[in-house]
Order: C-alpha cells, then sequence, then structure tokens
C-alpha cells in the first residue's frame, strides 16, 4: 500500500512541477520566440526543443545521480529574447543561443570561469534583471483600459489565489484566459491543431554585436538567476549538486538544440522544490523518482508542442500580456529586494537598474550589457574611497 502511494506522490510531483513550471511562463517564451522573427512551425520547434532537452537532462540526471535533479528553461533569459531580439536576424540569434550553450559548457570546464561568475555582486545582476522584467509587469496592467471587465476578474483571481493557493495562480490565471478566449471566439478550438510536432533547422551565424548583447546578458542571467538559486535549492533540501557535470552537461545539450530553437536550459530553483519536499517521499533517497516522472511529462509536453501553440497564438494580446506580467511579479520583487538591500550596492544597482531600463545603446553594446558594467565600476569606485 506504501508503495503505491508513494509512486502516485511521486507522479503528482512530477506533474505539478512541470505543469507549474509551463504554466507560468510559457507565454513568455512563446513572446521570445515569436519576437525572434519565428514562424509558427519555428516556435512549435522550439518548444519542442525545449522540451526534449529538459526532460531528457532531467531524466538522465536524475538517474544517473539517484538525485532530484530537474532542469528547466530560463524564463528571464526569455524575457531578454523579448526586448533584444527584434533587433536581429533569427539565424544570429540561434549562433547567440550556441555560444551561450558554450559558454556555460566552458564554465563547467574551468573552475576560474566560475569562481569569477560568483564575484559579480548579487545586487547588480538582480538590478540589471529587475530592470528586464518591469516592462513586463508593468505592460500586465495596461489592458484595464481596453478590456476593464477581463482585467479586474484576472486581477481578483490573481490575489485570491495567491492568499489561497499560491502555487496554483499562473494555472488559475492560464484557466480564465482560456475560457475567456473560448468565450469571445467559438471557432478557436476547432481550428486548434492537434498533431506530433516537428523540428525545424535554423543555420547559426555567429556574429560578434549579438554576442555582446545577447549571448553574454542570456549567460550572466542564466548562470545568476536560475543555476545558482539552482544549487542552492538543492543544498537547501540536503542534496549535493554535482556542478561540473551538470554545467558542461546543459552547456553541450543547449549547442545540440541551438539550431531547432534550445535558446536556455539550466536548473530549475521553485519548481524543483516540488520534487523534494517531504511530501513526494518521506525517504530522501527515492524522490529522485518524482523527477524521472517530470522529466517524461516534459517529454509529452514537447512532442505535443503543436497544440500547445495553436492555443496560445490565438490568445488576443491584452490576455498574454497579463499573464505574463503576472507571472513575473514575484520574480520582479525578489530582484529589487536584494538589489536595494545592501546599503554598499545600494547606488550602484540603481545605476544598474536606470541604464538597463533605458533601452540605450553605445558602442555597441545594449543598455542590459550596458547597465551591468555601470554599476560594476561605480561600485569599484566606492570601494576605493572607502579604502582611502
Amino acid at each position: 500500500m506504501y508503495q503505491k502511494s508513494s509512486t502516485l506522490n511521486h507522479i503528482v510531483a512530477g506533474f505539478t512541477a512541470v505543469l507549474i513550471g509551463y504554466t507560468s511562463s510559457i507565454v513568455i517564451i512563446l513572446q521570445a520566440a515569436s519576437a525572434s522573427g519565428a514562424s509558427p512551425s519555428q516556435i512549435e520547434s522550439w518548444l519542442l526543443a525545449l522540451g526534449i532537452a529538459m526532460g531528457a537532462t532531467s531524466i538522465g540526471y536524475s538517474w544517473y545521480y539517484k538525485t532530484p535533479i530537474l532542469t528547466a528553461w530560463s524564463t528571464p533569459g526569455a524575457a531578454i529574447l523579448v526586448s533584444s531580439a527584434p533587433n536581429y536576424e533569427l539565424p544570429n540569434l540561434i549562433g547567440a543561443f550556441m555560444f551561450t550553450g558554450l559558454s556555460i559548457f566552458l564554465t563547467g570546464l574551468i573552475s576560474p570561469l566560475s569562481k569569477a561568475l560568483q564575484r559579480i555582486p548579487a545586487p547588480l545582476a538582480t538590478a540589471m534583471l529587475g530592470a528586464i522584467l518591469l516592462p513586463f509587469c508593468v505592460r500586465a496592467f495596461e489592458p484595464i483600459t481596453t478590456t476593464p471587465v477581463l482585467f479586474l476578474l484576472m486581477l481578483s483571481a490573481y490575489i485570491a489565489s495567491q492568499r489561497l493557493l499560491p502555487k496554483y495562480t499562473m494555472l488559475i490565471l492560464l484557466v480564465i484566459g482560456i475560457v475567456s478566449v473560448f468565450h469571445s471566439d467559438n471557432n478557436v478550438l476547432s481550428t486548434t491543431t492537434f498533431s506530433f510536432a516537428h523540428p525545424s533547422w535554423v543555420t547559426p551565424n555567429i556574429d560578434l554585436s549579438i554576442i555582446l548583447n545577447i549571448s553574454i546578458p542570456l549567460y550572466l542571467v542564466t548562470m545568476l538567476s536560475q543555476n545558482l538559486p539552482g544549487i542552492a535549492m538543492m543544498k537547501t533540501y540536503g542534496y549535493q549538486s554535482p556542478v561540473k557535470p551538470i554545467l558542461f552537461g546543459t552547456g553541450a545539450v543547449n549547442m545540440l538544440f541551438a539550431p531547432i530553437g534550445g535558446f536556455s536550459l539550466n536548473l530549475a530553483a521553485i519548481s524543483a522544490a516540488i520534487c523534494m519536499n517531504e511530501e513526494v517521499d518521506k525517504d530522501k533517497s527515492v524522490r529522485y523518482k518524482a523527477v524521472l516522472w517530470a522529466g517524461f511529462f516534459y517529454l509529452c509536453a514537447g512532442v505535443l508542442a503543436t497544440s500547445v501553440v495553436s492555443i496560445f497564438l490565438s490568445f488576443p494580446t491584452e490576455i498574454t500580456h497579463m499573464l505574463a506580467g503576472f507571472a513575473l511579479l514575484g520574480t520582479l520583487l525578489m530582484c529589487l529586494q536584494t538589489a536595494f538591500q545592501s546599503k554598499q550596492y545600494r547606488e550602484p544597482a540603481l545605476l544598474t537598474f536606470l541604464v538597463t531600463l533605458s533601452g540605450v545603446s553605445f558602442l555597441s553594446l545594449n543598455s542590459t550589457l550596458l547597465g551591468l558594467f555601470v554599476g560594476w565600476v561605480y561600485s569599484l569606485t566606492l570601494k576605493t574611497n572607502s579604502s582611502e
């Protein structure tokens, strides 16, 4: 009886982790793919690539190490693409994805790289990320002027679910969004395509400008806001994470799947916790089985990406803006708290935040990299003055 109950818990935990991961950010992934100039078939390929990559790595790592190691896509990384990708051709973006994967791969192989990355002050990195996310969150409130009833319904549902069922907030909002789409257009369901996804190859092109403005910010955000918190989450639940194998493995897979849309692959943090707590299994040594099931559901979601894309492309912009904005509110709050908590880095973080938010560019560097650079230089100046 216990064995059956335990297996059911593993299945439920794995499904819940994938469900929360998808519902909380799939809209942002689709926006990123659209902003990159991808066609509907290429967007389908993106979700197929991500589903297979996340499923295969989650199952492979967890099975080999007998540890719950859940991978995911980078939602903040997708946010970077939404704002920056329209300035570049799709083959150049694919080249940037491959370079990001190569950077993560090398970080796993070369210890000084990972150590240097950890020296970047967390307040500056989170200030940069907060500036990237702020426009998404602001746009979530714009539909009040065009669709006030739907906006008030979504906002009320967000507040109530955050109070009562915080884990399922985005699932509830997603259901409301889907119901509203079907209510406004009865033909949506009949025009939705239900079939297996197919890969769509894009030959990568390496360009120095896009490496500076896309690859490096994507690498920094993936490492600082995804991989490092993911490692910390595993330590919180008493698991030792094989850091180097995870980094060079996910980096290699990232490079492999980049030509068909695998823009990012990293450790999961929040959704991974669902597979690590005592509710999954009292026996800590077998909780990895929940991630095996999560990997299976990842694979299913990737193969059925055609249906997912058909449904979400029918969403009005107001709904996608609300879903994306509400999904990122918690991350934005975390970024702002971390960025301005330390008195030592408060002013440098503010400069990083404002320069990144401004959208300016200089010497072929976009505002994301400029913001981090300006904040870092200013923090070094403050350190020099304090030591004199």
